[in-house]
């Protein structure tokens, strides 16, 4: 039976770093010995999953908050308006909830405005590589 794999090289790293957090989340949760005979794969499944979706969860949003509060030293493609390429000025932060692959991510998103477009937009919103006159879909305000 095929199974997907999440790739883990990314992790490679700080992964002695999560190998001894795994196992003090495990004295944590089950002490010692671990959990009590009788427990059920499934009961060890649905408390790793939980314990993942927390992790995964939080380590997005702190990731995009603290990229969001680096906006000031954002790269050159990222300053312009993304739809006429002209100076935009800075706009007052939004709430920015986000449904992705490992979960809901919830930031706070800093924002521009451009005068000329008469447009508000995110900052972040492009992908990596696009120039301003490529805006994202769906992010005009």
């Amino acid at each position: 039976m095929a199974r997907s794999k999440i790739a883990t090289a990314p992790a490679d790293p700080v992964r002695p770093y999560l190998e001894g957090v795994a196992k003090s989340l495990i004295d944590r949760l089950y002490g010692a010995k671990g959990p009590a005979w009788g427990t059920k794969i499934t009961e060890l499944e649905d408390v790793v999953l939980a314990v993942r979706q927390v992790l995964s969860n939080r380590m997005l949003a702190e990731a995009l908050q603290r990229q969001a509060n680096t906006v000031d030293e954002r790269p050159a493609p990222f300053r312009p308006c993304a739809k006429c390429g002209k100076e935009v000025q800075a706009d007052a932060p939004e709430p920015r909830i986000l449904q992705t692959r490992a979960g809901e991510a919830e930031w706070l998103e800093p924002t521009t405005y451009c005068r000329h477009c008469r447009r508000s937009f995110f900052p972040s919103g492009q992908e990596s590589g696009d120039g301003p006159d490529q805006p994202e879909p769906g992010r005009a305000g």
